[in-house]
């Protein structure tokens, strides 16, 4: 009975290798396993670098302001200069000039206001600016912020030339506090990772998954292959573990390149995020996971009419795990302990508190591995009695 044992995890181990290297020649698999993942990192580096660029700008640099009129309203004027806005006249239309994007926001001053400012009189000014941009919606807020506290000041001076202190008239004292330390707009893209992570975890095996089930059943090489004096569940077992460990390279590969871009964007709150011992971590928690993610994809392959089929709903699947952590972005959830019971969610919330430099309980890791890899679990056994199937070969 041992020497049965071992000698069928022999042949898994054979059929194992062979896949591994088989698909390592393969520039398709090594295509999707090795470059496909690079792509999120650097295309979510790039979004980092561009807005970090806009914003330190916009609190930093001085204000591009094209101003009509600007002569009715020296006072004002000379408050924004001495704000750090570079003041510019119009010398056209400044809606045509913002629209066009020569500049990110433009000020008119009607032809009433000097006399209604003078006079103590509400006067009207018009703020032009394009929020579809987001360098002309920083703007846009920078000169909301400067114009409130102009009109404060000159709305208090009026009040005190009334024998009144204007800020007793003040229903409210506000004070705003922040709880994070020092959040970065830009930290709203770290949010971001735990669905690329999800996609690519589904991705990275996908492509030997459906070659060695659909693809060798049109090639007309599966059936020599269950002639071999091996067990169907072992066939299949060696062809799982040769997915899984592309599964896992795909997802190492994509770590080391979110952990590169991040050093490379800069800043404590990117660069601390993905140490070596969190990638570990990650690693290990997502093991089960991968599980999952390749033992979904052999059984689509299996059941699957033909290569095509199998193709266009493997092509769709990475979509809909990375759909719960997309939601997360814009419309986070506070944890439950049940969440950590349900695979993927569970991996997308834990990796979103670990992008968020949060305290992870022990106790959430454990459910969450267990869990997942129970699931994955009934889906290797489902998969195994797909292979065991006579209608295996024909394919449904």
């Amino acid at each position: 009975m041992r020497h049965r044992a071992a000698a069928t995890w022999r042949s898994i181990l054979v059929v194992f290798a062979k896949e591994v290297i088989d698909n390592a020649r393969d520039r398709r698999s090594l295509l999707v396993a090795l470059i496909y993942p690079l792509l999120g990192p650097i295309l979510l580096g790039l979004m980092i670098s561009m807005v970090t660029k806009v914003t330190v700008a916009g609190r930093d640099a001085r204000i591009d302001l094209l101003v009509q009129g600007g002569e009715r309203a020296p006072d004002l004027i000379a408050y924004l200069e001495g704000r750090g806005v570079n003041v510019r006249d119009a010398m056209d239309d400044p809606f045509d000039a913002v629209s066009r994007g020569d500049v990110e926001t433009a000020l008119v001053i009607t032809e009433d206001f000097s006399a209604n400012f003078q006079a103590q009189r509400t006067a009207s000014i018009k703020v032009i600016a394009n929020s579809s941009r987001l360098p002309g919606l920083i703007a846009l807020n920078l000169m909301a912020g400067l114009l409130g506290d102009y009109n404060q000041r000159v709305w208090g001076q009026r009040i005190a030339e009334r024998g009144v202190d204007f800020r007793k008239l003040q229903p409210l004292a506000i004070e705003t506090v922040n709880v994070t330390s020092g959040a970065h707009i830009t930290d709203i893209f770290l949010f971001m990772v735990p669905p690329l992570f999800i996609f690519n975890l589904f991705m990275g095996g996908v492509y030997l998954a459906l070659d060695t089930t659909s693809g060798e059943r049109e090639r007309g090489s599966l059936e020599p292959l269950l002639i071999n004096p091996v067990e169907r569940w072992g066939l299949m077992l060696g062809k799982f573990l040769a997915a899984l460990l592309y599964t896992a390279a795909a997802v190492a590969v994509q770590l080391i390149a979110f952990k590169a871009i991040f050093d490379w964007v800069g800043g404590d709150g990117f660069a601390q995020s993905l140490g070596a011992p969190v990638v570990l971590g990650i690693l290990l928690v997502s093991l089960p996971l991968m599980m999952v993610a390749v033992g979904v994809q052999f059984i689509i392959a299996i059941s699957t009419q033909s290569f095509k089929e199998a193709q266009t709903y493997l092509g769709l699947l990475p979509l809909v795990p990375a759909i719960p952590g997309m939601v997360l972005v814009f419309a986070p959830v506070r944890a439950h302990d049940w969440m950590m019971a349900v695979p993927v969610f569970s991996q997308t919330l834990l990796l979103g508190r670990v992008m968020r430099n949060e305290a992870v309980a022990a106790l959430d890791v454990l459910v969450s591995m267990g869990f997942t890899t129970a699931a994955a679990l009934v889906l290797l056994a489902l998969a195994a009695r797909l292979y065991e199937r006579e209608k295996l070969i024909f394919g449904g």
